[in-house]
């Protein structure tokens, strides 16, 4: 039992790179079983589904990991700024990879309608909903000017992402001590978002 649920769990953990990396239509089930080193049967053992099986195991994967660290961040106490603080820091954690997070919502095109609808119903629940109350209700308090909470939850979603650290071999050459501490980056952020999304005061 624990060599066939490494076999999952390293199957699992390819097809998530491979797609963050290169999209659904980019990730092979022979590609998989080369990269941890088991028969395309064996996939089809664990996987009965194929691919898509092992896709929605990737996306429920994720979405759980990633809700619940969202869920967290926006449990901090304070002001809105300080929960979309928490939120921006959450995204140099790791879990919360805005380039698979994009490549399952993208996804969702090549699913069967079943398929399609549970995993947009579980990515909006999970990873767009919480922020987008967190909006209506700085909207609805006066901490964010009057404005559609999805639309300021997506944006802000799209800043957070710069938080993360781009991969080595994509970020530019330069010094670790010129690079900006992720609070700092996290800070820079949210002031850039709430400069533009705070209510007026007169």
């Amino acid at each position: 039992m624990p060599r066939q649920q490494d076999t999952r769990i390293r199957a699992r953990e390819e097809f998530a790179r491979r797609l963050a990396e290169h999209g659904y239509l980019g990730v092979s089930l022979d590609d998989i079983a080369k990269a941890v080193d088991v028969k395309k049967a064996s996939l089809y053992h664990h996987f009965p589904g194929g691919k898509p099986e092992l896709f929605m195991e990737v996306a429920d994967h994720y979405i759980e990991e990633a809700s619940a660290l969202l869920t967290g961040a926006l449990a901090t106490p304070g002001t809105v700024r300080d929960k979309l603080l928490a939120l921006a820091a959450s995204y140099a954690q790791g879990t919360y990879n805005s380039a698979l997070s994009n490549q399952i919502y993208y996804a969702t095109r090549h699913l069967d309608d079943d398929r399609r609808s549970q995993v947009s119903h579980t990515y909006v629940r999970g990873l767009i909903q919480p922020v987008t109350d967190l909006m209506a209700q700085a909207v609805g308090t006066g901490e964010l000017r009057r404005a559609d909470p999805g639309f300021l939850a997506t944006a802000f979603m799209e800043l957070a992402a710069t938080v993360q650290a781009a991969p080595e071999e994509t970020a530019a050459p330069q010094d670790d001590d010129a690079r900006p501490p992720v609070e700092r980056l996290a800070q820079d952020v949210v002031d850039l978002f709430l400069h533009g999304a705070a209510a007026d005061r007169t």
